[in-house]
């Protein structure tokens, strides 16, 4: 048995979590969970229950992308800066996530709950970063030291991005939430219609579907929810709409000629608005 004075940090880090049974049952010494496990969510969910700024939103990357996260992040007015942000994030594997201190809070640090990572003693020092590569998938929870009693933890999901039967569709929506890899088959409707910021899902601001397939001729229609400006953009052909925040239909263009059209709004793409089209022959 160990003596106390002879832990090192991060075994008292592991046994203290472990302690709290925040994580009971979801893993053993801290070790990462499958992604893809079927209780993985739930565990997930246990675990950021009671992180600061956590509001039910799993950031997606994808396998072109940089993850940043910042280490001493405002979880809201008059909570001072004692949150990661974003909180959770979803990466494929080989991605290099990086964490840059704010400067903002008190001294902390970035502790991997497994041990798979370390940014070592606790700094305060704006600008400080900190990176990891992630080559298995997992979900790797880990935490800040100082103030992991009061809610500075987090979680990095390591899983592939969704697939379909369209590698184009999928790498353009790897980073949407609500891309699960379905396709929707919209073919044989003359005008099928896509909500533009839907409230389904995750986020407020994407597409739904995000992704359809429609036939050859058909006029696809935007319709608008009226919470805040958005647009329609196309990234393969010219064609664009103004951007609008009046509900209804605020958008329609007719497909000719087959293939895969992505757009995205330009106001928030940034933040998963972004869609596909697959045009076919019927």
């Amino acid at each position: 048995m160990h003596d106390p004075s002879d832990w090192s940090r991060r075994e008292f880090v592991t046994a203290s979590l472990l302690g709290t049974g925040a994580i009971a049952g979801c893993m053993a010494r801290g070790q990462p969970t499958d992604a893809n496990a079927d209780d993985a969510p739930r565990c997930l969910d246990e675990w950021l229950a009671d992180a600061n700024a956590y509001e039910g939103v799993i950031d997606r990357y994808g396998p072109d992308d940089t993850p940043e996260v910042t280490v001493g992040d405002a979880p809201g007015d008059g909570h001072g800066y004692d949150a990661f942000g974003p909180v959770a994030i979803r990466v494929p594997p080989g991605t290099t996530v990086e964490w840059t201190w704010s400067g903002r809070s008190d001294p902390e640090n970035v502790v991997a709950l497994d041990g798979s990572f370390d940014s070592g003693d606790p700094v305060a020092t704006h600008g400080e970063t900190f990176a990891h590569t992630f080559e298995e998938r997992g979900t790797y929870r880990y935490v800040s030291e100082p103030s992991r009693d009061d809610g500075m933890r987090g979680a990095v999901v390591v899983a592939d991005p969704p697939e379909s039967d369209y590698p184009a569709v999928d790498s353009w929506l790897a980073d949407v939430n609500t891309y699960d890899g379905t396709v929707v088959d919209d073919v044989d409707t003359p005008s099928p219609i896509v909500t533009v910021a839907s409230a389904a899902g995750e986020r407020p601001f994407t597409f739904s579907p995000p992704a359809v397939r429609v036939g050859v001729g058909a006029t696809v229609r935007w319709v608008w929810r009226g919470n805040g400006p958005h647009n329609v953009v196309f990234e393969d052909v010219d064609v664009r709409s103004e951007v609008r925040t009046d509900p209804g239909v605020g958008f329609e263009h007719a497909f000719e000629e087959p293939g895969v059209y992505r757009y995205a709004c330009d106001p928030h793409h940034t933040l998963g608005a972004k869609g596909a089209l697959v045009v076919e022959e019927e």
